[in-house]
């Protein structure tokens, strides 16, 4: 249900796209507040206050949409830091997903929003997920993701295509990969959250649960991660180390690739996981139950 509710919010952004005729990359999501006439833009250096708000004023029928410009600080004259068009894009999710839209008219307190896939509220996350699908619409992503078996290296090639983060890109391509792959987010040393793409769950492979304990390999990231020396590197670890494959024994021992990377401003160790087609298990060997 909580997977459905996520899809639906990225799916309701591709129409929006499709309404206001702004599918092309990057999209632009200042123009499409722009475009709406009870919206009021206003950005500010809000410091560590806020990232974006959504306000609803009934007198004047008027949502304010507060957006923290910090981070544009140095880039040239009307252009935007990822983060900024993310939080844009975010508090757009709250006035054009229906739920979030009639409570803040019914006077709904307003919430402040801070980074990405940081809030795991279920509102936020929905919003998360708009703002993922308005700026990386699925019609423009998921020829490009396809291309070949996903990495760190297209994550950044599609990310500069589109202004987008390495965190937002990253999950929104595993979102729409047809290959076997994951994203896991590490905070204090252990599981914070996940996404899995549909190949890898048909596969056999479930996402591990919140909380749970880290590959060998990541453990021996973390303290570096921590210490503020962690780099882009790779490891490799067996499907066991991070998955759940409950009753399929012989995926256990299935190789994995790991793609660290590391997002201080998030406080998160973003572990990208993919299995070569070519390393699954056949069919024979999965009848057989026999360890890899």
């Amino acid at each position: 249900m909580d997977r459905n509710r996520l899809e639906k919010a990225a799916e309701r952004a591709e129409q929006i796209l499709t309404v206001t005729n702004s599918l092309r990359k990057p999209i632009d999501p200042f123009a499409i507040a722009a475009s709406e006439e009870t919206i009021t833009l206003i950005g500010d250096d809000f410091r560590q206050r806020f990232d974006g708000q959504l306000e609803f004023h009934k007198k004047q029928n008027r949502f304010l949409l507060f957006y923290n410009n910090k981070y544009d600080c140095g880039l040239s004259a009307g252009a935007h830091h990822p983060r900024t068009r993310f939080s844009v894009s975010h508090e757009l999710g709250h006035f054009y997903l229906d739920p979030h839209h009639a409570y803040l008219r019914r006077g709904g307190a307003a919430h402040r929003s801070r980074g990405e896939f940081v809030n795991d509220a279920t509102i936020e996350r929905e919003a998360d997920a708009f703002a993922a699908g308005l700026l990386l619409p699925s019609k423009l992503l998921r020829p490009l993701v396809n291309e070949e078996q996903l990495s760190l290296a297209v994550v950044e090639e599609l990310a500069g295509q589109f202004r987008t983060s390495l965190v937002s890109t990253a999950l929104r391509c595993v979102a729409l990969s047809d290959f076997p792959c994951a994203m896991i987010g590490v905070r204090d040393g252990v599981v914070a959250w996940s996404a899995t793409s549909q190949p890898m769950i048909a596969a056999g492979f479930y996402p591990p649960s919140k909380g749970s304990t880290l590959s060998r390999t990541g453990r021996e990231r973390w303290p570096a991660f921590e210490s503020g020396t962690g780099r882009w590197s790779e490891g490799s670890a067996f499907a066991r180390e991070w998955f759940r494959t409950y009753d399929r024994g012989e995926l256990g021992g299935v190789h994995v690739t790991e793609h660290y990377l590391p997002v201080p401003s998030m406080e998160t160790l973003v572990v990208l996981l993919t299995i070569p087609d070519d390393a699954l298990p056949t069919d024979e060997e999965s009848d057989d139950g026999g360890e890899l």
